[in-house]
């Protein structure tokens, strides 16, 4: 018998309900019973588990299932979150208050990393005009790169310094 949770695995437990017996492998059962040995009804984590007779939809890479999601938060795959997006993006947005990823900077250095990346794209932008025989346009975007360049190696960007 395969495991109704994760439907890989071999189900070694049986847990009787009233519209049908639930197949659990070791690693499904250890996770719903310590989730159920905090205070919540076992029938609340069987709830998210689709074996009453329909279908769930699942994803076509890992086979992860929505209700996987709602019952652990963790995605299986990158493609689930297209698989799932209509179904996750409102609980991405409500979590993380957006949903495109802009990175992580180190606190307190905002305007250094702006400079950087300024410098970046500027320098993208040097690259398109050369290829593109832009030579009035290189010439100023490569002034504003070491103008941006002379402020970064002199330190007065406008981070926070130490006191």
């Amino acid at each position: 018998m395969i495991c109704s949770n994760c439907k890989k695995n071999t189900a070694t437990h049986c847990i009787g309900r009233e519209n049908g017996d639930l197949f659990l492998c070791d690693d499904c059962y250890e996770r719903l019973g310590a989730a159920a040995g905090l205070g919540a009804e076992p029938d609340f984590f069987v709830s998210f588990l689709g074996v009453d007779g329909k279908e769930e939809r699942q994803c076509p890479v890992c086979g992860t299932a929505l209700s996987d999601y709602t019952r652990t938060g963790l995605v299986g795959c990158a493609h689930c979150y297209e698989t799932f997006r209509e179904e996750l993006m409102p609980s991405i947005r409500r979590i993380h208050g957006k949903t495109v990823h802009t990175g992580k900077h180190p606190q307190g250095g905002g305007a250094l990393f702006d400079l950087l990346d300024e410098r970046n794209r500027l320098r993208a932008e040097l690259e398109r005009a050369l290829k593109e025989k832009r030579m009035k346009d290189a010439e100023q975007l490569n002034r504003d790169i070491r103008e941006i360049s002379r402020v970064l190696y002199r330190g007065d960007f406008g981070g926070d310094g130490d006191e």
